[in-house]
């Protein structure tokens, strides 16, 4: 039986430093198997690797964090014009 999924949306300032631990550790298991140098941006708690989001979506089901988006806002130049866009 597939357990229920449960989504949170947030600004990265709502965070805990719990949460922080949580998606470090969900990070670390799903990039570790790719190279320890991939799960390296994890180590201590930190949820980020390069520019950190300023929003989350982060999805839970029986056994912790399942899935991770995060979002940050860039400018790019479209016809000289500045574009405000979401980058993942």
């Amino acid at each position: 039986m597939r357990s229920k999924v449960r989504w949170k949306l947030c600004w990265e300032k709502e965070l805990q430093l719990s949460d922080h631990v949580e998606l470090a550790e969900f990070f670390r298991k799903t990039y570790g198997p790719t190279g320890a140098y991939n799960a390296k941006p994890f180590d201590g708690g930190r949820s980020w690797a390069g520019a950190r989001p300023e929003l989350r979506a982060i999805a839970y089901d029986s056994s912790g964090v399942a899935a991770h988006m995060g979002l940050l806002r860039r400018f790019i130049k479209v016809d000289g014009v500045d574009l405000l866009v979401g980058a993942n």
